[in-house]
């Protein structure tokens, strides 16, 4: 869809243009949830054309500014955790919470919290963004404290490979205000290493020190193991999973940061609901968290919320009630009941993800029955070569294994190499019928599947199971 830009006239032209960019996108926001039942990025996309500064207009008027949330994964799930503590502290909050992230789908949500003539009533905004998108974004954002969870390989036809990535969100904090705060992970070499753009001189580190966290036997998707700077391979005196661990180049160029806010402890308690118990030291400070979510990698996701918050002066005892009661965005560890089966549906979309799945809720002996929903829309990324770096072989025994979606020949092959067989539905239809029929009423099944794939799945089970939308 093509609209003509507006050329730049009088500040009075610049007014007018943005009152109408406002209230054109939100009448195609509302329109759009009326025929689709969603908001998606049409409107912000509508809205730019008309005033290519909107979003830059309307974020001014927010008093406590932006917090911007990127990286590969958790992007969602730390953004929703960083809304829950600043709600709890009695904010109002702008976010996208549809998870639309591209600087189109980030406007769009500014449009659904504006009024007609563009007056925005919240304290802060927390958004998002699109690793890709970061310098456009935050160009427009201004924002006021950036967090970058991790750096995996991810979507290589879209992205290209992770040190051009690294770069391109490098861009994006050279540009910040001097006055700007960055949240980085210290235990991935790649996303510390963005610590050298610009002049930061407020960088904040979160990170991982407990003992005795298990790694699978067959995680050999470590993307990022190698000096920024040498290129030699680092020393590893722990490996937490892919290449999150503590580091440092042997010829001494790089090192892992110390992080003021460091896990200490992990432990996972329940496996089946998904919850965990955390303890965390800052600076000599231990605090003790039992956050409703499963797995080491959403325990560096309220690592960031953590880090973003203590930046910002929200004392973190504060926050952990908060913590304690967050719940998963959608698709990220979803429990549905569908005619008295339980299915628990998971996204899955790059190795290091995929593994943490299995490492959190596929390695235990037992006989899981399981589906994997894989496609290749343009969302999920045309090459799904990465598909042969997941840790297949440390799935335990399943008592079925069934591969649907329009690369299920592929994952299917995948196990067949890992010694494992597994049934091919290419209809997702028939796909859920059959899952459905092999899963005994009453009991559960497991549902793993990459982002086109999910959404369609979700749109087939919401005939027969009340879902939350995507926005809620």
């Amino acid at each position: 869809m093509l609209l003509p830009r507006v050329a730049p006239t009088s500040d009075r032209s610049r007014g007018t243009r943005a009152v109408v960019a406002n209230g054109v996108g939100k009448a195609v926001l509302n329109l759009r949830r009326l025929t689709r039942g969603g908001g998606s990025a049409l409107p912000g996309l509508v809205a730019e054309r008309i005033d290519p500064r909107m979003v830059s207009r309307l974020v001014a008027q927010l008093p406590e500014g932006v917090i911007v949330v990127t990286g590969t994964n958790g992007k969602t799930t730390t953004t929703k955790m960083i809304v829950a503590v600043l709600e709890a502290q009695g904010k109002t909050v702008l976010t996208n919470r549809s998870g639309s992230n591209l600087s189109r789908g980030v406007a769009s949500a500014i449009l659904e919290r504006s009024a007609w003539r563009g007056r925005l009533l919240e304290d802060i905004a927390v958004f998002e963004v699109d690793e890709a998108s970061m310098p456009a974004v935050c160009e427009q954002l201004r924002p006021s404290t950036v967090v970058v969870n991790n750096l995996f390989r991810d979507q290589l036809d879209r992205y290209g490979e992770l040190d051009t990535t690294a770069a391109v969100i490098g861009r994006a904090i050279a540009g910040l205000d001097g006055s700007a705060t960055v949240c980085l992970n210290a235990d991935d070499p790649l996303v510390a290493s963005l610590a050298r753009y610009g002049d930061r001189p407020d960088i904040r580190w979160f990170g991982v020190d407990a003992e005795g966290v298990e790694r699978l036997d067959h995680d050999a998707a470590s993307d990022s193991d190698h000096c920024p700077q040498c290129g030699h391979a680092l020393d590893y005196t722990k490996a937490y999973y892919s290449h999150l661990g503590h580091y440092r180049c042997p010829d001494g160029h790089v090192e892992r940061p110390t992080p003021e806010l460091s896990l200490t402890s992990f432990e996972s308690i329940d496996v089946h609901d998904g919850a965990s118990r955390l303890t965390v030291d800052v600076e000599g400070d231990s605090i003790s968290i039992v956050l409703p979510l499963p797995g080491l990698y959403n325990a560096y996701n309220a690592l960031a919320a953590m880090c973003a918050m203590r930046s910002r002066g929200v004392a973190l005892h504060d926050a952990t009630d908060a913590l304690s009661h967050v719940t998963a965005p959608f698709g990220r560890v979803e429990h549905v009941d569908v005619h008295g089966r339980g299915l628990r549906i998971i996204l899955v979309k790059n190795p290091a993800g995929f593994n943490q799945i299995i490492q959190t809720f596929l390695g235990h002996p037992k006989g899981t029955r399981l589906m994997l929903a894989i496609n290749d829309g343009l969302a999920d990324g045309r090459d799904l070569s990465w598909l042969w770096d997941v840790a297949i072989e440390d799935i335990a025994p399943c008592e079925f294994v069934l591969c649907t979606g329009g690369r299920a020949a592929d994952m299917a092959l995948r196990f067949k190499y890992a010694g494992a067989e597994a049934d091919v539905v290419p209809d997702m239809v028939e796909g859920i019928a059959e899952l459905l029929r092999r899963t005994p009423e009453g009991e559960e099944a497991e549902v793993l599947a990459n982002y086109t794939a999910m959404l369609e799945l979700r749109a087939l089970l919401d005939s027969q199971a009340t879902l939350k939308r995507f926005w809620q």
